[in-house]
Order: C-alpha cells, then sequence, then structure tokens
C-alpha cells in the first residue's frame, strides 16, 4: 500500500531527524558553535513537523470512520501545528541571545570537532531526502496502478485521501531538504571561521538560523 509505505518512511524519517537534531545541539554547545546550534534548532522546527505529518497519516486511518471528525482529522494536526508554533517562537528568541552573546564575547570554537558534526548531519539529511523521495515514487505508481479499478464514488474518495497523503509526505521531503540546505550554510561558517578567521559570521549563522525557525 503506497499511504502504509509513506506512513513507514515518515516515521522513520522522523526518529532519524530527532536523534540527529540533539546530537547536533549538544555539540554545538560542546564545540562552541552558534552556526552549529543553529542548525540542530532548525532542524528542531522539522523534526516537529515531520512528526505532524506522521501524526496526521496516524489520526486520519484511526478517525477515518469517527463521525466527530465530519470534516476531516485536519484540526487535530492544526492544533499540534499551533503548539510547535509557540516552543519554536521561543527557541528562535534563545537563539538571537545566545548569538548576541557570542558576537559580545566570543568564545574559542573547536572548528575540526563542529565541522565533522555538521557534515554527519548533512549525511544524515541526504540519506532522510532519499528514503522520502523513494516513498514518493512508491506512491506515485501505487495511485496510477489503482485508479483504473475504482468505481466513480470510491475512486473520488480514494484521490483525496491519497492527495491527502501525497501532501503530508510532500511536506516532510521539503523539510529535510531544507535541513540539508542549512547544513550546507553551517558548514560554510564553520569553513570560513576555520581557513580564514571569520569567527562572527558563527554567531551570526546563529541569527541566519533563529530567522529561519521563526519565519518556518
Amino acid at each position: 500500500n503506497g499511504n502504509e509505505a509513506a506512513e513507514r518512511s515518515t516515521r522513520v524519517v522522523m526518529w532519524i531527524t530527532a536523534i540527529t537534531m540533539v546530537v547536533e545541539i549538544a555539540a554545538g554547545w560542546w564545540f562552541n558553535s552558534m552556526a552549529l546550534l543553529a542548525d540542530g534548532w532548525h532542524m528542531s522546527s522539522h523534526a516537529l513537523a515531520i512528526g505532524l505529518s506522521a501524526f496526521a497519516y496516524a489520526s486520519a486511518r484511526r478517525y477515518e470512520q469517527d463521525p466527530r471528525f465530519a470534516f476531516g482529522t485536519w484540526k487535530i494536526e492544526i492544533l499540534g501545528g499551533f503548539a510547535s508554533a509557540v516552543f519554536l517562537l521561543g527557541v528562535a528568541v534563545m537563539m538571537v541571545v545566545a548569538s548576541i552573546e557570542r558576537l559580545l564575547a566570543p568564545a574559542p570554537i573547536q572548528y575540526p570537532q563542529a565541522m565533522a558534526v555538521a557534515v554527519l548531519c548533512l549525511t544524515v539529511n541526504l540519506a532522510c531526502a532519499l528514503i522520502l523521495g523513494r516513498a514518493r515514487h512508491h506512491g506515485h505508481h501505487h495511485g496510477h496502478g489503482h485508479g483504473h479499478h475504482q468505481d466513480h464514488g470510491h475512486g473520488q474518495h480514494a484521490r483525496q485521501g491519497h492527495h491527502h497523503h501525497d501532501l503530508n509526505l510532500q511536506s516532510a521531503y521539503l523539510h529535510v531538504i531544507a535541513d540539508a540546505a542549512t547544513s550546507v550554510l553551517a558548514i560554510t561558517a564553520l569553513l570560513a571561521g576555520w581557513m580564514l578567521g571569520w569567527s562572527w559570521l558563527d554567531p551570526v549563522m546563529g541569527f541566519a538560523g533563529a530567522i529561519l525557525v521563526a519565519v518556518w
């Protein structure tokens, strides 16, 4: 089943992203890198979003026939999204404060170790994108394979449900791609600080990460 494959892939990516996020945030504090820390907190926003996508799959399946959800189960996802948004705004404020502190009182950054963690996170993001990309490909062929064997009414319902799940999978995929992009930015900032002595670029990346988390 295409939807089951998409749900399974989304849940796997959610756990991989959450574990990587914890490692990156801890490494950012330990190695004094705001670029790494910003990338980790940005990843936390995507871990929550991907978690909401996984939750949407589970709630849609569990409450599909529940009369209390006459207009669908989107209300659950919306409330979860609101709660995560409030949390992430608080994270963005903390990142700005920490970046200001690093600009005013720079701390020595352990560049080789921070770079290694940033490259690891980029590799994980690319692997997650590959997992979700395969699920999208599988779902696309599954949808086409069954589209001609449905009666009109049931076929329309199936297409609506498939469209809902496709949106969840597309959202998770875009979050992972954005994480990979911020990992590239973090690597660039760390490399510039290490090779060119531009240590100021590291806390600047903290500001950029705060903006990305708040806007997202």
